[in-house]
């Protein structure tokens, strides 16, 4: 019974993370199709991912999912209860940072989101990608201090109530 829970459990994180990260990508890549657009009109058709100007693609949007459907996949992996005692987070952290890039990487080769011989879009991309990345992370480990603390409060209140 209990490993059922466990395993409902695994399947509705999974289609969390996918929802969450298909969501975000769907709005970083739009708000980048349109700063494109806006900035250097010149690269409307630099790139499959998006016809500029006419929105995104079926097939980018399917390629978008397929990308986030792997990355929920190793993120539900990288940050389940079994690796959490066996790795530290900081490693699972950067594992899924070059799990990330290197998907990514796959992606926008295989499907040309962006010219594969123009080396700076790939520097552009990189970077972009460990900039969000690392904001990303700061937010995380803000959060689980401030979940810490709380939950810290929380305990010293209930021992000093309890008598513990």
């Amino acid at each position: 019974m209990i490993e059922e829970k466990y395993r409902a459990a695994l399947v509705i994180d999974f289609v969390r993370k996918f929802g969450i990260i298909f969501s975000l990508a769907i709005i970083a890549i739009s708000i980048a199709g349109m700063l494109i657009e806006l900035c250097d009109p010149s690269v409307r058709d630099g790139s499959s991912l998006f016809a500029l100007g006419n929105g995104l693609q079926y097939s980018s949007i399917l390629q978008i999912a397929g990308f986030a459907l792997i990355i929920a996949f190793f993120t539900v992996l990288l940050f389940s209860e079994y690796l959490q005692t066996r790795i530290r987070f900081i490693i699972r952290g950067f594992l899924l940072l070059l799990v990330t890039l290197v998907t990514s990487s796959v992606f926008a080769f295989a499907f040309n989101w962006f010219p594969s011989n123009d080396i700076r879009s790939w520097l552009r991309f990189v970077l972009c990608t460990i900039g969000c990345f690392i904001i990303s992370f700061t937010l995380t480990l803000l959060k689980l201090k401030l979940e810490g603390k709380k939950y810290t409060k929380l305990l010293k209140d209930y021992k000093g109530r309890h008598n513990v």
